[in-house]
C-alpha cells in the first residue's frame, strides 16, 4: 500500500460514519446531521471491504480486514485478506508494517498529509462545509441516493467522493472515492461499533526484529 492510499483511508474512514437521517430534501441537511455525529464520534471500531480499481491496466484488488480508531489522531488498520498488513497511526506518525515483506514504512504527519482537511478530519476538526462542494442528490431506486462531494482544497489525496445512501434510513451503504490518478476505491463498513472503549496502547507500533525499516525524509 502507498502512502496515497494511506491518507484517502485516513481521511475518509471519518465520514463514512453516518446516523439514521430524516428524509433529507438537499445534500445540504444529509450533510449537516453527517457533520453533527462526526463531532459527537469520540471512537469508532469495525470490519471493511475494500474495492481499488486502478485505471491503468483495468486491475481490481480486494482486501478485508478491521479497523479501530480514536480521538484525536489514533488509527489502526488491519488489513487481514488477501495477505496481511498492519498500518498504525499514533497522532505523531504512520508506520505501515508487511509481515510478507518484512517491511515497515515510517512517515510523519505533516509529511504523509500534505492536506490541512486530512489533518483536521483526523484530529477531530474537520468540516464538511468548509472541505467541500457538495453536489445534488441521485435518485438511485426507490431505497436509495447518492451524494456527491468535491474538495476544495487543490492538495486533496481525492478528486471526487460519492456516498450511497438509504433513502429511508439515511444511513450510509457504500463510500466511493476517486484518486488524482482517477483509480476508484468503494469501502463497506460492517458490525460498527461507536463510542466503545478502546485502550490506547493497540494505537503504538514497535518494530518486529529483523524487518527493513524505510524512514521517508
Amino acid at each position: 500500500m502507498d502512502r496515497q492510499m494511506v491518507c484517502v483511508l485516513v481521511l475518509f474512514f471519518c465520514v463514512l460514519i453516518s446516523k439514521p437521517l430524516i428524509a433529507a430534501s438537499s445534500a445540504e441537511d444529509i450533510a449537516k446531521r453527517v457533520q453533527a455525529y462526526y463531532q459527537a464520534t469520540q471512537s469508532f471500531t469495525g470490519e471493511f471491504e475494500q474495492e481499488v480499481y486502478f485505471k491503468r491496466g483495468n486491475q481490481v484488488k480486494i482486501s478485508k480486514g478491521r479497523v479501530f480508531y480514536k480521538k484525536p489522531a489514533l488509527m489502526r488498520w488491519e488489513y487481514q485478506w488477501p495477505e496481511e498488513l498492519l498500518i498504525i497511526i499514533d497522532g505523531k506518525g504512520i508506520y505501515v508494517y508487511s509481515p510478507k515483506d518484512k517491511q515497515v514504512m515510517v512517515f510523519s504527519l505533516e509529511h504523509a498529509f500534505p492536506s490541512k482537511a486530512t489533518l483536521d478530519f483526523l484530529t477531530g476538526q474537520g468540516n464538511l462545509f468548509k472541505d467541500f462542494n457538495f453536489g445534488p442528490l441521485e435518485q438511485l431506486s426507490q431505497k436509495e441516493v447518492a451524494l456527491s462531494l468535491f474538495p476544495k482544497d487543490k492538495n486533496a489525496q481525492v478528486q471526487k467522493i460519492r456516498l450511497i445512501v438509504y433513502s429511508e434510513t439515511g444511513a450510509i451503504k457504500e463510500i466511493w472515492f476517486w484518486d488524482a490518478l482517477e483509480n476508484l476505491t468503494k469501502i463497506k463498513f460492517f458490525n460498527i461499533k461507536r463510542n466503545v472503549d478502546i485502550k490506547s496502547s493497540i494505537f503504538s507500533f514497535k518494530p518486529p526484529e529483523n524487518v527493513e525499516i524505510i524512514r521517508e525524509r
